[in-house]
């Protein structure tokens, strides 16, 4: 693969799974995938794209630009991440182990993960490999990328995995979030939509598979327009507000002025959900797993234990490099900017762990009526 390879164009349809073909790989790639779990196409048209980025001397892509990637590849999957190795050599036995090691340290059950690799050259003989992996907690029918505005268009999901609930949240160019009517039958999850404006509608599948409602599914449809060159680094509101202070300040700075550019009043700090929110961060953060539920309860179930009680309660978290970068992925996921932007909430608790790699944990504990 050339160094400078452009970017793939946007697929027409996400669906999964869709298959790797094992004939078009590597000797160094084949040994990868075999090590990390089942070869998925998009995931390799991710991989393939990293991996071009790292021998051009350009860092990896952030939480946000990675999940830009995927949505142009056609690859539905949130929460993915992202393993590379580069030099002048690469052993294929020593690389796969290191893979092996880094796949299933991520707490991931093999059974649901789903890997694209992809190898590149440059031009003075660095090597690099890429190794791209998220939990396909369910797969996705063929949904297209274009449409027309007012369009009636059917999401069918069918979930890997048992769920208590599940429904599909729709976040056009408008800005605020929609939940649209879904049925199940079995293990699959289905609901129809219409884009209302022309723009960019991002649909999302959230299913409480165990240990909260979390995001399984997520499509980019662009309706009457074309797909703009996908970065991921378009800010979310209230970013330039956290100038100064700790990360709790900067955070619960970000969510007012975010709040604020819907024109709704900033929700007011509690030190009780603030202390429930640390708790829960830091669990978080050991463990190195985004759940509502790190074996602490629902978040329901946290408040009661702190002898709190709520008329409404909610929670986003999120987990990346920095700051602003979770609260710009909490935006940029129409379930959790459905929470950031509720009108029946009027405290929060906020919180950011950090891991041994710098890395932000971030809890938003939101409640209404507490007492």
């Amino acid at each position: 693969m050339a160094s400078d390879a452009p970017a793939p164009a946007w697929a027409w349809w996400t669906a999964s799974p869709r298959s790797l073909d094992g004939a078009t790989l590597t000797a160094l790639e084949r040994a990868a995938v075999a090590r990390c779990g089942w070869g998925e196409e998009g995931l390799r048209t991710v991989a393939r794209a990293i991996a071009a980025r790292k021998l051009r001397g350009e860092p990896l892509p952030d939480v946000n630009a990675l999940a830009a990637e995927q949505r142009a590849a056609g690859e539905p999957h949130p929460w993915a991440r992202v393993w590379s190795a580069s030099g002048r050599t690469l052993d294929a036995d020593a690389m796969a182990a290191r893979v092996e090691a880094w796949a299933n340290g991520e707490g991931s059950a093999a059974a649901l993960r789903r890997c694209g690799v992809a190898e590149g050259t440059a031009a003075d003989g660095t090597r690099a490999l890429v190794v791209v992996a998220v939990d396909a907690l369910a797969d996705l029918a063929p949904l297209p990328t274009r449409a027309r505005t007012g369009q009636w268009l059917t999401l069918e999901a069918r979930l890997r995995v048992p769920a208590q609930d599940a429904n599909v949240v729709v976040l056009g160019p408008g800005g605020a979030p929609r939940t649209v009517h879904a049925w199940m039958d079995g293990p699959v999850l289905r609901a129809r939509f219409a884009p209302e404006a022309p723009g960019e509608v991002t649909v999302q599948v959230v299913a409480d598979v165990g240990r909260g409602p979390r995001p399984v599914l997520e499509a980019t449809v662009f309706a009457d327009v074309d797909p703009p060159a996908r970065s991921g680094e378009t800010p979310a509101p209230g970013e330039e507000a956290a100038s100064s202070g700790g990360d709790d300040e900067r955070l619960a700075a970000m969510l007012s002025a975010a709040r604020a550019s819907a024109g709704l009043s900033p929700l007011a700090r509690d030190a009780r959900l603030d202390a429930i929110a640390r708790d829960h961060a830091v669990r978080m953060a050991r463990a190195h797993a985004l759940a509502h539920d790190a074996g602490d309860g629902d978040p329901l179930a946290r408040l009661r234990a702190a002898g709190l009680d709520a008329r409404e309660a909610a929670e986003n978290v999120a987990h990346a490099p920095t700051v602003a970068l979770a609260h710009r992925a909490i935006w940029d996921s129409p379930s959790h900017r459905t929470n950031v932007l509720r009108r029946d909430v009027d405290r929060v608790g906020i919180a950011v762990a950090r891991d041994e790699r710098g890395d932000a944990w971030v809890v938003e504990a939101m409640a209404g009526g507490l007492r």
